[in-house]
């Protein structure tokens, strides 16, 4: 057998030796996964008529980079704990991708959704938005890109993916007022990208009539940052709303970033919403992080008509 011959087979050899490493690993706690699947029912809330409890959660994506404890087979039971601690009516989560949202489907009991795909990848990524059916009744929903043209898949202004942003509008059943909620996660890469595509958002939420409105999400942008300005001009960042406030870090890289500043955020607009609460959830459980994100809680209470 010629010498290139044999070099070409070990490295082969060592590819799949590596390969099948990787998939070990990714895989390892796939049996728990299966496992430990359960449903999360979540009770309807005595609060008073109008008190809303939101959740914004960025999932973390399924990522074959993610191993040990921090994969996504390991964690999923740890999103669903955050969510029975804080027991919300709705929730946005980010970076979901289709197995994620299977399992989310599946575990959380009473529960709707809406999700749009940004892309057409195998593991493209969703904004939806969970509702509990038994607090609200589905009005509209929809969904729309983050770019110049927003009602067809497309990217602009340097965006390193496809951006998009998912809407609800509910109406609470006990008293039939409605609102708007959109849940949604700006470009990693690009600043005019996450300036340009809150204006988006903003443009999206004034075709609405002035209807009480929520912007959740994963904004990759600080509150010194012309993006938070920008959506600040229009909207009131919930964690400056109320005295009953326990603030931090969201985004906190896995443990290793607990000092950074708030990328993910809850913003109301100037009429509608009272806050009453707003909170990091900064759970970890074993000293695993269920995301590399911390979610957070907040209730509100919509005003009388």
């Amino acid at each position: 057998m010629k010498k290139s011959k044999k070099i070409c087979i070990t490295l082969l050899s060592l590819l799949l030796a590596a390969l099948l490493v990787w998939g070990g690993a990714v895989f390892f706690y796939y049996p728990y996964y299966k496992k430990a699947a359960r449903t999360v029912s979540i009770e309807q809330s005595a609060d008073a008529a109008g008190t809303i409890r939101v959740m914004s959660c960025n999932v973390r994506c399924l990522n074959s980079r993610d191993l040990g404890k921090k994969s996504w087979f390991y964690r999923a039971d740890l999103i669903l704990q955050n969510i029975e601690s804080e027991a919300p009516g709705i929730i946005g989560f980010q970076e979901v991708t289709k197995w994620q949202y299977a399992y989310l489907c599946n575990a959380l009991e009473g529960f709707d959704s809406v999700i749009t795909y940004r892309d057409k990848s195998p593991m493209s990524e969703g904004c939806p938005v969970f509702y509990n059916t038994k607090l609200y009744t589905l009005c509209d929903k929809g969904s729309f890109w983050l770019s110049e043209t927003p009602d067809e898949m497309s990217k602009d202004w340097g965006s390193a993916c496809y951006r998009i942003c998912s809407y609800v509008i509910l109406a609470e059943k006990e008293s039939n007022r409605q609102f708007v909620v959109f849940n949604t996660h700006l470009d990693h890469i690009s600043d005019k990208a996450r300036i340009n595509g809150i204006g988006v958002v903003l443009d999206k939420i004034a075709q609405f009539g002035g209807l009480p409105s929520m912007i959740m999400g994963d904004f990759n942008a600080e509150e010194s940052s012309e993006t938070y300005k920008s959506a600040t001009e229009n909207f009131l960042d919930v964690k400056y709303q109320t005295k009953n406030a326990a603030g931090g870090a969201t985004y906190q890289n896995w443990g290793k970033s607990l000092d950074r500043n708030c990328i993910d955020y809850v913003m109301i607009s100037k009429t509608g919403f009272t806050v009453n609460a707003y909170k990091v959830v900064q759970n970890t459980y074993d000293g695993v992080y269920p995301s590399d994100h911390f979610p957070l809680s907040v209730s509100l209470t919509l005003s009388e008509a």
